[in-house]
Order: structure tokens, then sequence, then C-alpha cells
């Protein structure tokens, strides 16, 4: 089973909330407490899970609110319970539309019994551009990310004054990234515009606090190496690329990602629309059958 969440305390108003080691449905999620209302970053991928993360965030009785950083169920799933007890949830218009056709478990990939209720809300307010959120005191920035990287519809949450920045999935530490619903090429600009904040702290979608970043030239070089690997052939041996990607990144949680992601970057480098069953399907392939999932 997965160990207990770390409840972090990045400030006095900046709270973390790490399911650690982060791999699937494990994911961050943090907020910050003003005088009269809360504003979570991000929720969980089972009802009990989200439940547990809202009675950490709420003990002063705060109005909750959310803002969901991608559509992807492990941060957005908890968003429904969020709405039931009447706080509102933001996200992008591309994934408000994803979230609002769920819940997604994707039966066929992963095994789950414990997802509980996580029907998603009726109604989610869609960020288009950078919106300003005053909690009477502490402050974030809402930002929507400039180009197609993880998803289509990524947002970050950035604390200038505090120097904290949420990053949701555009940052794994010590997990294996994965490319399976955006532009590799994109997130790769997309960690140069992260590089640019200059942030003290990053919390990332999944894996431990980073500290100024560290974790950016590892995803980089991750993801520069995947359409370098393919880039010279139209038919590659994924399987010895995905033997040489576990090598190199041996210290990485969820290998079997390796080999849906070779699959993406080829689509990618020579220019034909990913088959995402295609490459969801060699995942289960190394991953030896689909997913069993201890949430």
């Amino acid at each position: 089973m997965p160990a207990e969440p770390v409840v972090q305390s990045l400030t006095a108003n900046v709270t973390a909330y790490l399911q650690l080691p982060g791999g699937w449905f494990l994911n961050n999620a943090g907020w910050i407490t003003g005088p009269d209302r809360t504003l979570l970053v991000d929720t969980c991928a089972t009802e009990a899970r989200s439940r547990r993360l809202l009675k950490a965030a709420g003990p002063t009785g705060n109005p909750i609110s959310a803002v969901l950083t991608h559509a992807h169920g492990d941060h957005a799933h908890g968003a429904g319970l969020v709405a039931a007890a009447g706080g509102s949830v933001m996200a992008s218009a591309a994934a408000a539309a994803e979230i609002t056709t769920g819940p997604h478990t994707h039966p066929g990939v992963f095994e789950c019994s414990t997802w509980g209720d996580i029907a998603p809300p009726e109604h989610i307010d869609t960020i288009t551009a950078p919106t300003h959120i005053d909690l009477g005191g502490p402050s974030a920035e809402i930002l929507p990310v400039p180009t197609r990287a993880h998803t289509d519809g990524d947002l970050v949450v950035w604390l200038p004054r505090e120097g904290i920045l949420f990053t949701g999935d555009l940052v794994f530490a010590d997990v294996t990234p994965l490319a399976l619903h955006g532009s590799i090429t994109g997130w790769l600009e997309t960690l140069d515009w992260l590089a640019g904040f200059e942030a003290t702290t990053l919390v990332p979608g999944h894996g431990p606090l980073d500290p100024h970043g560290r974790s950016l030239p590892a995803v980089r070089a991750y993801l520069q190496w995947l359409l370098d690997a393919v880039d010279g052939t139209d038919h590659p041996d994924f399987d010895a690329l995905e033997t040489r990607a576990r090598a190199l990144w041996s210290d990485w949680h969820e290998p079997e990602r390796h080999a849906a992601n070779l699959r993406v970057a080829h689509a990618e480098t020579h220019r034909y629309p990913p088959d995402v069953a295609v490459a969801a399907q060699a995942m289960l392939q190394s991953a030896g059958g689909p997913i069993p999932l201890a949430l």
C-alpha cells in the first residue's frame, strides 16, 4: 500500500499535499489559505483520498474552491466533492470539457475497486487567460500553459511572493513522465517557460518537492531523448529502446510508461497522429497486463 500522505507547510499560508512515491494515480496537491477562503490545487483519484485531502485543507471551516491543473483523473476526480460542498471548480476549457464527460477510469488499463463517488461537477469555471485569485491577503496566479504540453489544457498556479509554483504534471520528480495525451515538443518548450519563473520551490504533479527546479533538466533530458531515439528510422526497435530507457532511468517509478512514450515520440517526429490505443497496449504489454491500483 502507498505511504500516508505527507502534509508539508511551505509557508504560513501555503501547504503541499504529497502522495509518495507518486506513481499511478498518486498525485500531489496543495492549498493556499486566506482569512476567509481556501484555494485547493488539484484533488485526488478516489472519493476516500479526496475526502481526506479536503479534511486536511479545511480545518478552519473556510469555503474551499479548487483549480485543476489538468483533466487526468488522479488530479480531477475529487472535483465533484468540492462542488457538492459549495465550492467553485476552475480548469482550462479543454480540461473542463474532458472532465465533465467523465469520470474516466480506463478499466481496460487499470484494475481498481475503490474509486467511490468520483462523479464530475455539473459546472466548471473555465480559465482562458492569466487569472489573479485574491484570498484576502495571500493570492495566487492561475496561468494557462502557452502551448500544448502534458495535455491539451494544462494550468500552473504561481505564488510570486512566496516563489512557489504548482506545476501539475508538467514536472515529474523521480517518476517516469507520461506523454500519452499531449505534445513532447510543446512540453519541452514549456519546461523553458517554467524555468523562467525562477521558483524557489516546485510542487510537482508526482514525486517529492523540487527545490529550485532541480527536476527540470532531468525531465528535459528524458523528453529530448525520446524524440532523438526514434527520429532516424521509420521502424524503430521499440523493445530495445525501452530496455535502454529502463537502464538510463532505472531509479524512476512506472517504467512501463517508456513503451507508450516512445510510440508517441515516433508519431510526433514522423508527423502522423499518435494511436493512443496502440501506445497504451504497448504499455500494458510492458507491465505484464492491466495495472492494479492500490488506492
